[in-house]
């Protein structure tokens, strides 16, 4: 009986863990669309991941933001411009680069949301970089 009592434990502690993780960030409409933004346009800023640094391998992001998205054409268009950010890590959240990538969806790509260009600066730990927690 002991021995099922602490492996159902086991099971259910991470769940219950991060379940309700607290974050500095409320749940209003703008923080939640920019989480829903930030969450769709993730592959494209893997790419840039991709192509600076030849990998993805053990390298992900922290403190996504969006810094800036506009409408692309005419008002009523499903075009726009985005632009993020990200810190990239490894391992214990050791930082390594700051990401500024500019993501289309436009008539030239064909509808599909492609990474436009991006750009990367060294993380230097004396400065006061803020992160933005997901709602």
């Amino acid at each position: 009986m002991r021995i099922v009592f602490i492996i159902f434990c086991i099971l259910l502690l991470p769940t219950v863990a991060n379940g309700n993780l607290p974050t500095s960030t409320k749940a209003t409409k703008e923080n939640v669309l920019e989480d829903a933004t930030i969450d769709l346009l993730q592959p494209e800023m893997y790419s840039a991941v991709d192509k600076h640094y030849g990998t993805r391998y053990e390298i992900a992001f922290m403190c996504l933001k969006v810094n800036d998205i506009k409408k692309l054409e005419h008002p009523g268009s499903w075009y726009f411009e985005v632009e993020l950010e990200g810190v990239t890590y490894t391992g214990p959240h050791t930082p390594l680069d700051i990401f500024n990538v500019t993501v289309e969806k436009s008539v030239q790509t064909e509808g599909k949301w492609v990474m436009k260009d991006y750009k990367v600066r060294k993380f230097n730990p004396e400065e006061k970089y803020e992160c933005r927690e997901p709602a």
